[in-house]
């Protein structure tokens, strides 16, 4: 075999050219100048570990940095958790902190001290803002390195900036190594989600080719290598680009031949470090993927000379490599791994206890880095008190799940630590009240709960009554966001009773009786639920408890707009949003909000809701609360809002403004509503391309996305279709279950008008329809109490339609039709103008022509402004068959009247003298007098002769002139 001899000691950060990968790269540029262009992205580049990430990225910052843009790197730190929150934004940043313009990650609350409301949100929402900024000097690329590493609060950060940006001049890239994804691995739902995300695409590392690997280790040794080198390292590493270097650099093992794994490799080269230098590594090895300098010198005890001797040789062996002016990386993860694993297990926790007395007698690294090493080294009671610490530390940062995840690793440690109370200064009773409301906080309402019942528990029999009520309060409050009402209640109610008169327990018993309100309130007990919310009222109020104050005016205001009392409904949720602000309580302002839009919508009062809608989005963006879920479902109400209202331009906009990248809870409403835009203007390949096929299932949406793909159908001309779609959607959701439940009222009455479309002559299936919105009418339960005016006019709708399907007399259409265009008075610009049409029809059907006259020309004036060229069209065809005068008459062709052409072309779609008769408002013997005449003057004996001498002569154009 051919000797492979050992590589000289290279520069540090020596890297070699960039081998292959011309396809990727190509991707990588292709975005990097649509950021630099306008159009924000993000690209994750996958592989396993050894296959190029890294090198890859590295090109990319250089043509970056080449054409002026900004790069912006950040790290995750192996052991995820074990890491501050943010830890690769806060690298990342860091360049931007002498602008003024990077977030302030390092100031927050004090130690355990929770934020108010939506404090992370704010802070994702400070991170963005911080990122545009930067992003007008120069495009900026924001390079995040092993994202399988990344922690939780980071992870959903990064989540949150590719969901957000869409015209910023910013590229995020982030690696990721596929091999360390195990089916567990909390990364792998977010990659899902991220991937279905129309501004990031994912780029998939190969190994090299046999071909690849020959330049690659070519332009490492700097010279040609033997062939048959070549052919065995290649084998050997399967084209792993690491893995080969490794080989090339370890050479030959004893016997000459190569090691067989990748750790033989590594540590074979290892073992030509010097002694000193290798137990260095090791050393540092137990650190972590990086260490920083003055942490390892505490560990190792080694003079300042000796130890930068050391570091000086295992950087020039290319093992370690300077990271930043603090510390030193190891040059690759999988020679970090080779070595930790290679530890013994005594040698092991010998070096975490190093590192955590070192940890704790300097303060060199984060609690959850001490926590982590006292766990390693079975140091129980420090792993502990650490373990608190890091949840103080997640916490002051605004990651309450990380913060979270640290208790719940720490309660499990309590009962091993005899002195567990003396050592944190706390008890286990308040800790696991903590974590229940961290959990809640993360969004793990059951976790929540069931930690919280945990706390009830632990809570002694003699307990305050402060405490007591503190432990009830709290179960309630879980058991209420699970919807476990009963269970809430009773544990409010005992929150109540332990609490007492007891002035220390005057805010939980306050926050038991408002949480006690909406329980009640959620099982329909109203007078039950008035009494709690009042009594938590008059305890905030006593107490100037504004958080607790605005939730009970809330409740009460609910209960207001139940009972009908719109006025003192709006008058309480307009209190309730000022109260919430004024104390820092900003999300419960925004759902104060955000119910007092949507009851003015309920009730009819479109300019008031869309005066409330415009108001509350502006405030949430400029508090940080866009994306928070009542801020998306504001968003998603004022594009709803332009809809009805006519304003169409802004609809599309405002939908678009959020764009498909938005979670679901706004991507979906507003995206039904473009789609329902694009449907109305004729853009059906459009429209039915924004409607994605699982929105149907929602519980929420499902209902609505039918409505539009109905009207998708209907634009197509397939009103048998829509039909299907409709009934379908009205017979399969839950009825009063369903929280859109009175929806139902709009998808029944366009099924029977869908039916009516279609021909169908089935009466049993529209009766059912109709027994089917009657149980609605009758078990439903609007917002107000009182069925609102959308509902009452959909209930008209589907009278009418049933009116026109069953062919009843042109004066019960007219009444019919006539109800409804005064019901979508309130104002619903779209339907009122479709129902106008309907009229029109009836109305000339009735032979009322000059009355049906001035509703065509203001059905047609609505068309037009809202550019709904499908409406327009069928207005100006009803104009032309009922022979009033319209904005755009027919011409007569050849020896044919306007009236003959319309009839011939009816006979080229095969009607009879009936269905002309029909189509045209007139009788059929009329319509038979009209074929004579044509007959007569093209000189043809039959039908099919005189649509040929039509088509011949150029008088047809052909086609159907009803579009069907």
């Amino acid at each position: 075999m051919t000797s492979v001899p050992v590589l000289p000691p290279a520069p540090a950060g020596a890297a070699p050219a960039l081998v292959g990968r011309d396809e990727e790269l190509a991707a990588l540029d292709a975005a990097l100048a649509a950021a630099s262009r306008g159009t924000a992205g993000g690209v994750l580049v996958e592989a396993d570990a050894g296959v190029g990430k890294s090198r890859l990225v590295a090109e990319l910052v250089a043509h970056a940095r080449s054409a002026g843009g900004t790069v912006l790197l950040g790290h995750c730190a192996s052991g995820g958790g074990e890491a501050l929150p943010y830890l690769p934004f806060v690298e990342a940043l860091e360049p931007l902190r002498g602008s003024g313009s990077a977030p302030a990650f390092w100031s927050a609350a004090a130690p355990g001290e929770a934020a108010v409301d939506l404090s992370q949100l704010q802070l994702f929402d400070t991170v963005a803002a911080a990122l545009v900024a930067a992003a007008r000097s120069a495009p900026v690329l924001l390079v995040l390195e092993d994202l399988h590493w990344a922690d939780a609060a980071s992870r959903d950060l990064l989540t949150y900036l590719l969901r957000r940006v869409r015209d910023e001049r910013l590229l995020v890239v982030a690696t990721v190594r596929t091999d360390d994804l195990h089916r567990r691995h909390p990364l792998r739902p977010v990659l899902s989600e991220l991937g279905r995300l129309p501004g990031v695409q994912r780029v998939l590392l190969e190994p090299f080719t046999g071909e690849e690997t020959a330049h690659f280790l070519r332009a490492l040794a700097g010279r040609d290598l033997p062939s048959a080198t070549v052919r065995r390292i290649h084998g050997r590493s399967e084209g792993n680009a690491y893995y080969a270097a490794e080989l090339l650099l370890a050479g030959p093992a004893r016997g000459g031949r190569l090691p067989s794994g990748l750790a033989d490799v590594v540590l074979t080269r290892l073992e030509t470090l010097p002694t000193p230098v290798s137990d260095l590594v090791r050393t540092a090895a137990v650190g972590g993927r990086r260490v920083r300098h003055d942490l390892l010198a505490a560990v190792t005890g080694l003079p300042a000379p000796e130890l930068e001797a050391r570091l000086r040789d295992a950087v020039a062996f290319r093992v370690l490599e300077p990271d930043g002016d603090e510390g030193y990386a190891f040059r690759h993860a999988l020679l970090h791994e080779a070595l930790l694993d290679d530890l013994l297990p005594g040698e092991r926790v010998r070096w975490h206890a190093a590192y955590a007395d070192a940890i704790a007698a300097h303060g060199l690294a984060p609690a959850a880095r001490l926590a982590h090493h006292a766990r390693q080294s079975n140091d129980l009671p420090r792993a502990l008190v650490a373990g608190l610490a890091a949840a103080d530390e997640a916490e002051r940062l605004r990651a309450p799940g990380q913060a979270w995840r640290h208790l719940e690793e720490a309660l499990p440690l309590w009962r091993s630590v005899p002195d567990a109370q003396e050592r944190t200064g706390t008890t286990l009773l308040a800790v696991t009240v903590r974590a229940s409301r961290l959990a809640a906080s993360a969004g793990e309402v059951a976790r929540s709960a069931l930690t919280a019942l945990d706390a009830v528990g632990l809570l002694p029999a003699d307990a305050a009554p402060a405490q007591a009520a503190e432990v009830h309060q709290q179960c309630a409050s879980a058991l209420w966001a699970c919807d476990r009402f009963e269970e809430g209640i009773a544990q409010a109610q005992l929150a109540v009773s332990r609490g007492g008169d007891d002035p220390q327990a005057r805010h939980a018993v306050a926050w038991a009786a408002a949480v006690a309100a909406r329980c009640l309130l959620g099982l329909d007990r109203f007078a039950q639920s008035q009494a709690q919310a009042q009594l938590a009222l008059d305890l905030a109020r006593a107490d100037d408890l504004a958080s607790a104050e605005a939730d009970a005016l809330i409740t009460l205001a609910g209960l207001d707009n139940l009972a009908g009392r719109l006025a003192d409904a709006d008058a309480l949720f307009t209190r309730a949003a000022a109260t919430a602000e004024a104390g820092g309580h900003l999300g419960t302002s925004l759902r104060a909000r955000y119910n007092l839009a949507a009851d003015r919508y309920d009730r009819g009062d479109l300019r008031g809701a869309a005066q409330v809608l415009d108001a509350s989005c502006a405030w949430a963006a400029t508090v940080g609360l866009s994306w928070s879920p009542y801020g998306l479902t504001l968003l998603a109400l004022q594009a709803r809002t332009s809809f009805v209202t006519g304003e169409f331009d802004r609809a599309l906009a405002q939908a678009r403004a959020l764009g498909p990248q938005a979670p679901v809870l706004a991507a979906l409403p507003v995206g039904i509503v473009a789609a329902e835009v694009l449907a109305a203007r004729g853009a059906v390949e459009e429209a039915e391309a924004v409607l994605e096929p699982d929105w149907f299932d929602d519980v929420e949406e499902g209902l609505p996305a039918a409505a539009a793909r109905a009207e998708v159908l209907r634009g197509r001309g397939d009103a048998a279709g829509a039909a299907s779609v409709l009934l379908e959607a009205l017979g399969s959701f839950p009825g009063i279950e369903h929280p859109q439940h009175l929806l139902g009222l709009r998808i029944g009455a366009q099924a029977v008008g869908a039916l009516a479309d279609a021909g169908s002559r089935d009466d049993a299936l529209v009766r059912g329809v109709q027994e089917r919105v009657a149980g609605l009418l009758t078990l439903g339960q609007p917002r107000a109490g009182v069925l609102g005016p959308e509902g009452r006019a959909w209930t008209d709708v589907l009278g009418a339609e049933a009116a026109r399907f069953r062919g009843a007399p042109p004066a019960e259409q007219v009444r019919a039709w006539e109800r409804v265009v005064e019901a979508f008075g309130y104002g619903n610009v779209p339907e009122r103008a479709r129902s106008r049409w309907r009229l029109a029809e009836a109305l000339v059907a009735a032979g009322r022509r000059e009355d049906a006259l001035p509703v065509l020309q203001e059905a047609r004036r609505t068309a037009e402004r809202l550019h709904a060229k499908p409406l327009v069209a069928v207005l100006d065809d009803l104009a032309r068959r009922a022979r009033v005068a319209g904005p755009a008459p027919l011409p007569g062709r050849g020896p044919l009247t306007p009236r003959e052409l319309q009839v011939l072309e009816l006979l080229a779609a095969g009607r009879t003298n009936r269905q002309v008769g029909e189509a045209l408002f007139m009788a059929e013997k009329t319509a038979s007098v009209h074929v004579s005449r044509i007959f007569a003057k093209l000189g043809a004996s039959s039908r099919a002769e005189a649509v040929s001498i039509g088509l011949r002569s150029g008088i047809l154009a052909g086609g159907d002139p009803d579009g069907e």
